[in-house]
């Protein structure tokens, strides 16, 4: 989103919006709260979809309403959408995929993992498409097939090292993408892998200080102890267990990783450390307990139970093999609640577009009512003035042609006089069709320019071309057979035409044009007064 097209106040609402994220601080509600006032009165797409899509992060972070999370987030694809933002609306599908994944609904994270990536098409990048990879990645490793999930995992990392550097998401990314990788290769039991990746990881401690990036420090610590406990170094795995239980304790959305920490676990139960296994879920159970996402608190009952298995505790893994079941019960409340939210999630992106388009043609019809003389129904002055300087300016920088043709229909004084105004009005109206008719058939701007004045704008023809318009102009008005008499002699209305065609040259503006076709009409009425003068059309150039 471009936010150098919003005044200072508004820029100064986004960018503590940016600020107060990365602080973490709550009070990023109250100003998305304010922001949001502001984006529904300038009824800004791309503002309104970045309020709801931020609020919805917000909620998520701070545990503030899980359903509020998901409103705001099915309108901020709605919005973003609309406005074609495609980035955002890619980061919005990649967030609706990651709450799906974390309630085990693997089938809908994957669905909109896919959107996100076919959103990704449209722009150039890496930086999101290798976040969309990486979940992608979780995706098949939460069903357990590693080595599909190691090859998306591998591009995600791959797309991200082609990011700038000084981004500031940069080697928080890099790490998470290398420890995906190595936590991968561990559960496939590829020793050499793991090592290799964590290798990768030091490389970008030499880089930078990942004091700065405080979400990095559990995942490089589990990795480590996991190489220690592979190779069975006892001596190193003592001097590292202590660090991670303090990290994960200390640790903040320890969610965001914690099938990783599962798979850490069990890692720790197969091979025998029962007691620190038990330590990591007492450091995470708090965290869990606290969260409404019913899939965590299903991976540390069934920690527990491979915990107590190994312990030999019957009764213990019975206790928790019936928590299993009621929790299974509830998650799949909560898939189903997912799969009702995916559908509702189309209801209200439906229900948006369908409003939007209503605001939209009644917006269409108000700028139309703006743009439209009412009488004649051609566009009007006020449309001329905008079209007549984009063409003349047009024709100007690629030196073509340019025509500004003014007509009026002759003698209509006398008409009206002669009639009554409501004769002259249709007289108007029938004559505007025409020239509408005729405008649409060879591709020519026309308006109504005041009284009963007209004007044509012709773009790139020549002379002739032109001539030939205004000569068939002038005949299908005279075919109209509007009678018009005087003194007993009946006759039809006829239009007169003055054109002035050139290619604009510098120091030339637009009104030069419409000076010299109004000469030009000024002539061809002052041969109605010479028989045998008379002429209908005159062109002239500049």
């Amino acid at each position: 989103m471009d936010i150098n097209k919003y005044d200072s106040s508004t820029v100064e609402l986004i960018e503590k919006v940016y600020e107060q994220k990365l602080n973490i601080s709550e009070e990023v509600l109250d100003t998305l709260a304010e922001l949001k006032d502001v984006a529904y009165e300038l009824g800004d797409f791309a503002l309104q979809g970045f309020v709801h899509f931020h609020m919805a992060d917000a909620l998520y972070t701070f545990e503030k309403g899980y359903s509020s999370f998901r409103v705001n987030l099915a309108k901020a694809i709605s919005f973003f959408e609309l406005a074609r933002e495609n980035e955002l609306l890619a980061r919005a599908y990649n967030y609706v995929a990651v709450d799906a994944l974390n309630n085990g609904s693997f089938d809908v994270a994957y669905l909109y993992l896919m959107n996100a990536m076919h959103t990704c098409e449209k722009i150039e990048n890496n930086y999101l498409l290798s976040i969309i990879n990486n979940n992608i990645g979780q995706v098949y490793a939460r069903m357990h097939s590693y080595e599909k999930a190691i090859d998306y995992v591998r591009e995600g990392t791959r797309l991200q090292a082609m990011s700038p550097k000084d981004d500031f998401y940069y080697y928080q990314n890099m790490i998470n993408g290398y420890f995906s990788e190595g936590m991968l290769s561990a559960l496939m039991g590829d020793v050499a892998g793991t090592k290799a990746v964590d290798a990768e990881i030091a490389k970008l401690e030499e880089e930078t200080d990942v004091s700065n990036t405080p979400s990095v420090f559990v995942p490089i610590s589990m990795l480590r102890l996991i190489i220690c406990v592979l190779e069975g170094n006892e001596e190193e795995y003592e001097a590292r267990r202590t660090d991670i239980i303090k990290k994960l304790r200390d640790s903040y959305r320890l969610y965001d990783f914690i099938t990783d920490l599962e798979d850490f676990c069990h890692i720790l139960i197969d091979y025998g450390k029962l007691d620190d296994a038990k330590e990591v879920i007492e450091a995470i159970k708090d965290t869990v307990d606290a969260s409404p996402v019913i899939l965590m608190k299903k991976i540390i009952s069934s920690l527990e139970i491979a915990y107590f298995e190994k312990k030999g505790d019957v009764e213990m893994v019975n206790h928790h093999l019936r928590e299993q079941y009621y929790l299974a019960e509830q998650q799949q409340d909560e898939q189903n609640r997912i799969y009702h939210y995916s559908i509702d999630l189309i209801n209200i992106m439906n229900a948006q577009r369908k409003e939007q388009e209503r605001i939209r043609q009644e917006n269409k019809m108000l700028q139309s009512q703006v743009e439209k003389d009412p009488l004649t129904g051609l566009a009007n002055r006020l449309k001329l003035d905008q079209l007549i300087s984009s063409m003349f300016e047009n024709a100007k920088k690629y030196k073509t042609p340019f025509a500004v043709s003014i007509m009026d229909i002759d003698m209509f004084k006398d008409y009206n006089d002669t009639y009554g105004h409501l004769a002259g009005d249709i007289c108007l109206q029938t004559v505007a069709n025409v020239i509408q008719d005729v405008s649409d058939k060879h591709g020519v701007f026309c308006a109504r320019y005041g009284g009963d004045e007209f004007v044509m704008l012709y773009e790139n023809k020549s002379d002739e071309e032109v001539k030939s318009i205004a000569h068939e102009l002038g005949k299908r008005v005279l075919e109209e057979e509007i009678a018009f008499g005087d003194t007993g002699e009946i006759g039809s209305v006829s239009i007169s035409q003055g054109i002035c065609n050139s290619i604009p040259s510098e120091g030339q503006i637009q009104n030069d044009f419409l000076n010299e076709a109004d000469n030009a009409l000024y002539a061809v009425k002052k041969s109605m007064d010479k028989p045998g003068e008379r002429e209908s059309v005159r062109l002239v150039h500049l």
